[in-house]
């Protein structure tokens, strides 16, 4: 897909900060899945993530 350029700099920066609202929105809508998705995790399951890793390091 391509896009074309505009010459005029305010546009290109006017679409820039479209994109940038977009992926900030994105980028909220993903942290509070991905939150909401840690909290029915069982905390013990998460613990022993946390010892696997530190084990890796060894």
């Amino acid at each position: 897909m391509t896009q074309q350029i505009p010459a005029d700099a305010n546009e290109v920066i006017d679409q820039l900060s479209q994109q940038i609202g977009a992926l900030s929105k994105q980028n909220a809508i993903l942290t509070s899945q991905l939150a909401a998705a840690m909290k029915l995790i069982p905390q013990d399951v998460l613990d022993s993530l946390g010892k696997e890793d530190a084990n890796a390091e060894d």
